[in-house]
C-alpha cells in the first residue's frame, strides 16, 4: 500500500543553469529509502488536475541525522517539475512512496563503479552516499547531453572519485576505441570494470547493450550481482496496476514501476 508524506520544503536552489535541488523534511523516509527507490510527485496547485500525472523523483541524498532528503530534477517546460521548481521554504510537497526494487550493495564490496546518464542518475548519488559510510571506495562516472545537466560535485561526499563526460554515449568510448574530446576516465571505462568488485549503472535502455559488452570484454565471467542498472521508462503508479511499464527481461515480463527499475544486467537484454 503506497504511502502518502506530506513534506515541508526545507531548501530549493538552482544548482546549475538546468538542474535544482529539493531539499525535503522528510524523517520516516530519511530513515527507510534506499538508493534506486523513488517517489511520485504531485506538481500541481492544491484543487488543480494539471498536470493529472505525478512526477517520479529519485531520493538523491539523505540527512537521517536531520530528518531530509534530497531530491535532484530539471525544471523544464511550463508545468509539473517547473511548478515544483517555483516551491519556497515552508511550502508543502504531496508525494507517495517510496516504490521500487532499489540497488543492493554487497557487504563484500570494497570498490564500487557507478556509471549513470539521465533520469536515474540521482539514485546513484544516493547509492555513493551509502557506499562511502560502508568504508567503499567509489568511482562515479556521469555523461550528459551538456554541461548543466552534470550533478555539481559539492553534491556528492568528497571521498567519491567524480568523472563527468560531455556530448556522448557514457558506454562506448572503450567498447568502440573511441577517445573522448575531455580528458575522462570514460575512456578509461574497462580498466575501471576491472578495479571493482560491484558495478552499479542507471542508463537509458540503448546504452546498457554497449556497457553490458564492456563488462563482458574486462570480465569474461561475471557473476550474477556483479552488475545491475537501474533502467528508464514510464513510471506511472508505483505498483503495476496500469500496466503501461512493462519491459521484457530474459526471465520475463516484468514491471518496471514495482519488480524494477532496478534489475541485474545478465536479466537485461541478450546474454
Amino acid at each position: 500500500m503506497a504511502q502518502q508524506h506530506l513534506l515541508t520544503i526545507a531548501d530549493q536552489r538552482a544548482v546549475t543553469p538546468r538542474l535544482h535541488w529539493l531539499t525535503l523534511h522528510a524523517p520516516a523516509l530519511a530513515r527507510s529509502v534506499r538508493a534506486g527507490q523513488y517517489l511520485l510527485v504531485r506538481c500541481t496547485p492544491p484543487g488543480s488536475y494539471d498536470p493529472l500525472l505525478r512526477r517520479p523523483l529519485f531520493v538523491a541524498a539523505v540527512e537521517e541525522a536531520l530528518g531530509q532528503i534530497g531530491l535532484l530534477y530539471a525544471p523544464e517546460g511550463n508545468g509539473g517539475l517547473a511548478w515544483l521548481a517555483r516551491g519556497h521554504d515552508g511550502d508543502m510537497v504531496d508525494t507517495l512512496g517510496p516504490f521500487g526494487h532499489a540497488f543492493t550493495l554487497d557487504r563484500r564490496t570494497r570498490n564500487l563503479l557507478l556509471v549513470g546518464q539521465g533520469a536515474g542518475l540521482p539514485a546513484l548519488m544516493l547509492l555513493a552516499q551509502q557506499a562511502t559510510t560502508q568504508k567503499c571506495a567509489v568511482t562515479l562516472v556521469v555523461g550528459a547531453g551538456d554541461e548543466a545537466m552534470l550533478p555539481p560535485p559539492f553534491l556528492l561526499p568528497g571521498e567519491v572519485e567524480y568523472e563527468s563526460v560531455i556530448g556522448s554515449q557514457i558506454a562506448d568510448f572503450r567498447l568502440q576505441g573511441k577517445q573522448p574530446a575531455s580528458q575522462s576516465a570514460i575512456y578509461n571505462l574497462q580498466s575501471a570494470i576491472q578495479w571493482a568488485d560491484q558495478i552499479c549503472a542507471a542508463l537509458p535502455d540503448e546504452q546498457i547493450p554497449m556497457l553490458r559488452d564492456a563488462v563482458r570484454a574486462a570480465k569474461y565471467r561475471w557473476e550474477r550481482g556483479f552488475a545491475s542498472v537501474l533502467r528508464e521508462g514510464p513510471l506511472v503508479c508505483g505498483v503495476g496496476a496500469c500496466g503501461v511499464c512493462v519491459v521484457e527481461t530474459r526471465r520475463g515480463p516484468r514491471m518496471l514501476c514495482s519488480d524494477g527499475p532496478v534489475f541485474d544486467m545478465r536479466d537485461v537484454g541478450r546474454e
